[in-house]
C-alpha cells in the first residue's frame, strides 16, 4: 500500500511539473529607454523604428512573462530576467539612463528562448553595442520555474575540477584553429591577445541546456569586424558524457539515464560514513 501512495504522489508531482512548463509563455514586449521618459510597449507597436533613429535611445525588446496563473512565481521569474538583462549584473541594481546608455550603448537589443520545458527556462539575451563601432555581447542562463531562480553551478554540478580540465581540452583544440586562421587577417591580430584566456570554474555560470545534452560557454568580447576569426565559446557535451559532473539528485539529475542515476547514487551513499551499531 505505501508503494501505491508514493507511486502516486509521484504522479501528481510530475504531472503539476509538466503542466507548469506547458503553461508558461514568454511573450516579447518593446522597452525604450530616453533621457526624459521611459516607453513600454506590450504588445509592441510598429512605429517605423523611430527610436532606432534617435542616438540617445536604448531599445530593448524584453521577454515577458504571461500564462503562469501562481503570480508571484510569474513575478520572480520577471525578477530574474530583469536582473541580468536591464540591471546591473553584479549587484542587481537599477541602472540609470545615462549609465544604460554609457554601458550598453543605442541600438536594439533582444533575446532568444533556447528551452522551455521540464520546468526549465533557458534564455540567451543579446546586446548590440553601437560605440563607434558595432560590437556584441551574448549571455546566457536557466532559471529554475519551480523556484523563478538562476540555475547556479552548485546546483547541478560535481567534480567541477574534472570539468573543468576538459572543458580546457575543447577549448584548446578550438583556439589552435583559430590562431591559424588569424594569420590570414592581419587587421584581426589583436585578437590574439585575448585567446590567452582559459576555461574556470566561475566561467561555469554560462551554459545553456537541450534533451540533448548541456553546452558550456565561454564569452570572448567579440569585435564585429573580426568576428569569423573569434572561437564560438561553446562547447557541447551529451548528457551521457557530462554524467560524471552532474549531481545524480541536482536539478539535472532527470536529464541523465535512469541507470546512470542509480548508480551515482548508490556510489555516493557509498562513500557516506556509515554509523557503529554495535
Amino acid at each position: 500500500m505505501g508503494r501505491g501512495i508514493i507511486m502516486t504522489i509521484t504522479g501528481v508531482f510530475v504531472f503539476i511539473s509538466a503542466s507548469l512548463a506547458q503553461d508558461l509563455i514568454i511573450s516579447p514586449k518593446k522597452i525604450i529607454y530616453r533621457r526624459d521618459e521611459t516607453i513600454i510597449q506590450d504588445p509592441i507597436i510598429e512605429d517605423g523604428d523611430a527610436a532606432a533613429n534617435d542616438w540617445e535611445a536604448v531599445t530593448v525588446i524584453y521577454p515577458h512573462v504571461k500564462g503562469l496563473l501562481d503570480t508571484l512565481l510569474a513575478q520572480k521569474i520577471e525578477a530574474t530576467l530583469d536582473r541580468y538583462y536591464l540591471q546591473d549584473s553584479l549587484g542587481g541594481t537599477p541602472l540609470p539612463y545615462l549609465e544604460l546608455l554609457a554601458r550598453k550603448g543605442q541600438g536594439l537589443h533582444d533575446y532568444r528562448i533556447n528551452y522551455n520545458k521540464n520546468d526549465f527556462l533557458d534564455v540567451t539575451f543579446h546586446w548590440k553595442l553601437i560605440l563607434g563601432h558595432l560590437y556584441e555581447e551574448f549571455h546566457t542562463f536557466v532559471i529554475d520555474l519551480t523556484t523563478g531562480e538562476r540555475v547556479k553551478p552548485s546546483d547541478v554540478f560535481m567534480n567541477t575540477s574534472g570539468l573543468v580540465a576538459k572543458l580546457k581540452k575543447m577549448q584548446k583544440l578550438e583556439v589552435k584553429e583559430k590562431l591559424a586562421l588569424i594569420n590570414e587577417y592581419p587587421t584581426c591580430s589583436f585578437v590574439k591577445r585575448e585567446l590567452g584566456g582559459r576555461f574556470s570554474t566561475r566561467n561555469l555560470t554560462n551554459f545553456s541546456i537541450s534533451d540533448l545534452g548541456i553546452t558550456f560557454i565561454y564569452d570572448y568580447n567579440r569585435e564585429h569586424i573580426c568576428a569569423n576569426v573569434y572561437p564560438t565559446g561553446k562547447y557541447f557535451l551529451t548528457w551521457g558524457q557530462a554524467k560524471p559532473f552532474i549531481k545524480p539528485t541536482g536539478l539535472f539529475g532527470n536529464f541523465i539515464p535512469s541507470n546512470t542515476v542509480n548508480q551515482q547514487v548508490s556510489e555516493l551513499n557509498s562513500n557516506k560514513p556509515r554509523e557503529d551499531t554495535r
